[in-house]
């Protein structure tokens, strides 16, 4: 997908962060990305895309697509990815940022990179900043595949809210790879991870789950749990009896 293709998905579908964060979150961080020189009198000025990049100057290339054009912000996109894991430590910056345009450039960006991206967002993970978790996560469940390893992972990391949305981000990955893993942590500790596993489990729609979910649903500790184990055993009955996942 090149970076005007990717921007027209942008544009138009938008993403899972945006959604997770208007509900959890109510005010953005402020942008640590000013523009200084890149705009004119008369308006943007055009930024000079190769020179940046052979100078390595990611962090100015991203500011510019702030207030540009469509054209510009794709032609930013297409560099960025092409340079790689040389802008994955600047892109990290760069999905704090409270610009819209910007951080959506970076996080498309992350996303396409893929592969070589995946342990410095992981690393990134382990933040004490619930809005930068929950951009990576989203992140992370694009990339896919390439991630899942990793992901699965981190459903080990002390952080209760990193094994929450590590199990989130592997329901979301819809690879039967996480069915095991994800029954594991129907034994985690906490309630909260407990349940979105069984949320996960759910939406896979994967037959295997159907009795560990059962013995939650009947026995967990926790009334939500429970419920929301059923939910996904639910589910899991649908897709035996010909019905698939809803």
């Amino acid at each position: 997908m090149t970076g005007r293709e990717a921007m027209g998905v942008m544009l138009n579908v938008g993403t899972n962060a945006r959604r997770r964060t208007a509900k959890f979150f109510s005010s953005p961080p402020v942008s640590p990305f000013v523009l200084e020189d890149l705009m004119a009198e008369t308006g943007n000025v055009r930024p000079d895309i190769e020179s940046m990049v052979r100078r390595g100057e990611f962090r100015d290339l991203i500011a510019s697509v702030k207030g540009s054009d469509p054209d510009t912000m794709s032609d930013v996109l297409d560099a960025l990815i092409g340079s790689g894991e040389a802008a994955v430590p600047t892109l990290l910056t760069a999905i704090r940022d409270g610009d819209e345009q910007i951080h959506m450039v970076a996080s498309i960006a992350l996303e396409k990179i893929g592969k070589v991206a995946v342990l410095p967002l992981i690393r990134a993970f382990r933040e004490k900043d619930g809005l930068v978790r929950v951009k990576i996560a989203d992140i992370l469940a694009n990339i896919g595949d390439p991630a899942m390893d990793e992901v699965i992972a981190a459903l080990r990391e002390p952080d209760e809210e990193v094994r929450v949305l590590s199990a989130l981000v592997l329901g979301e990955m819809r690879n039967p790879r996480a069915v095991d893993p994800l029954i594991s942590a129907l034994a985690d500790e906490s309630g909260n991870v407990r349940a979105q596993a069984a949320i996960s489990l759910g939406e896979l729609g994967d037959v295997r789950a159907r009795d560990a979910l059962g013995k939650v649903a009947e026995g967990d500790e926790n009334q939500v749990v429970r419920q929301v184990a059923g939910n996904a055993l639910l589910r899991i009955l649908k897709v035996m009896e010909g019905g698939g996942p809803s």
